[in-house]
């Protein structure tokens, strides 16, 4: 279960001005209010696509508050996962670029995530470069305040160097960031919930959103990585999948994760599948206390995902026997099921309750995002047509290879 720190808590607190000491009463009732606006602009009337909600000065605390602490936790789940910051060059600059960063989710989850393992590497601290563009001053402003807050407090170690840059995407791509090809690079970054609000009134707004990431890889450097996380609805999700086979069709890139294969997503093939993932974590108790009042729920971080990279590196080494799990483990009658993704497509595997062995055993901790490797699936004909489930029989294992 993931849990965010102590100090990114209190910076956001802070700012937002949240009573963390009291759990029960902690939120402002304008961050209630504020919040409660928000979610009818992006999920209900979709009014929150492309509006300047931070403007408005309590829609931007209301964001701060209950949104940011939920991305931010989902970018520092991948960071775990990608372990892009190597020690080995005390001194060398580490350079990330914020895309639509808004208040900084991005670069304060890398700045805090870092913070978090000094002790194996402080000497690399100081060498952080962190960029952030978005189209709203307002949120620029927000932004370095957080980023003011946080520093501020103990050990009170040097603040790296913090640049913000206003620019519309949909307008132009911002020629400060070309000139980061001359200085080798951004070594990471990252794009989240914004690529699907991005061109909605374009003819194809795949093909332009296409296009802005090809950009965006021009500007990493040679083992850099380009971290997209979109929310995990089957439209925005679907759309990001489409991006994700136009580079690869174009060999721009290849997937770090999650995918294991860099063929075309097998989740386009029906019109109703989609991938995404399902993450545990301690929810902060303001964000409860929201949860309450307004009737949501975030007890998981729920998202969808590509890491992409132009060096070939992947989360780990391809191979034909290694599935990914694309569904929560579901109990039926008699038996398990969970669908499995790799480059052959994704489908049903289930073991019979009766088939239960010491070495299929595994098969029960299997949970969305792991990948796994089983030693055999057996489909059994009926009607001459092999069975649409595969199967585990206790003859066979299973085993998980890394879990999510």
């Amino acid at each position: 279960m993931y849990q965010l720190s102590p100090a990114v808590l209190n910076a956001i607190a802070t700012v937002a001005r949240i009573n963390i000491l009291d759990h029960h009463r902690s939120t402002p009732q304008s961050v209630i209010d504020g919040v409660s606006r928000l979610s009818d602009m992006f999920t209900r009337s979709s009014d929150g696509v492309g509006r300047p909600y931070f403007e408005e000065p309590q829609l931007g605390i209301s964001y701060l508050a209950y949104y940011v602490p939920v991305n931010l936790a989902k970018v520092q789940l991948l960071l775990d996962e990608l372990q892009p910051v190597s020690p080995t060059v005390p001194g060398e600059e580490f350079r990330v670029l914020d895309i639509g960063g808004g208040p900084g989710t991005g670069v304060l989850a890398v700045l805090d995530w870092c913070h978090a393992r000094a002790g194996s590497f402080p000497s690399f601290l100081p060498s952080l470069r962190m960029t952030v563009v978005d189209r709203s001053p307002q949120a620029l402003r927000l932004c370095a305040d957080v980023w003011q807050t946080y520093n501020a407090q103990p050990p009170n170690q040097p603040i790296p160097p913090l640049r913000t840059i206003e620019g519309n995407l949909e307008r132009s791509f911002p020629p400060v960031l070309r000139q980061a090809r001359l200085e080798n690079g951004y070594h990471l970054i990252i794009v989240q919930n914004i690529l699907s609000e991005l061109f909605i009134d374009n003819a194809d707004p795949i093909k332009q959103r296409t296009g802005l990431v090809e950009e965006l890889l021009g500007c990493l450097s040679p083992e850099g990585s380009l971290m997209i996380i979109e929310p995990a609805l089957r439209s925005a999700s679907r759309d990001l999948h489409q991006v994700r086979d136009n580079l690869l069709a174009g060999q721009h890139c290849s997937v770090y994760s999650p995918c294991l294969h860099d063929a075309p997503c097998p989740a386009l093939v029906k019109p109703d599948d989609w991938c995404h993932e399902e993450r545990k974590w301690e929810i902060p108790a303001w964000i409860a206390q929201v949860d309450r009042e307004v009737g949501f729920i975030k007890d998981a971080l729920k998202f969808s995902y590509v890491i992409l990279r132009k060096d070939g590196k992947t989360l780990v080494s391809r191979n034909t026997d290694y599935h990914r799990v694309v569904s929560e483990l579901r109990v039926m009658k008699g038996e398990k099921r969970v669908w499995l993704c790799d480059e052959t497509g994704r489908f049903e595997l289930g073991r019979q309750d009766k088939e239960r062995s010491t070495a299929n055993a595994g098969f029960e901790d299997w949970h969305r995002g792991a990948i796994i490797r089983v030693s055999e699936i057996v489909r059994k004909e009926r009607k001459g047509r092999p069975a649409m489930v595969g199967r585990i029989l206790s003859s066979g294992t299973a085993e998980i290879v890394r879990p999510a």
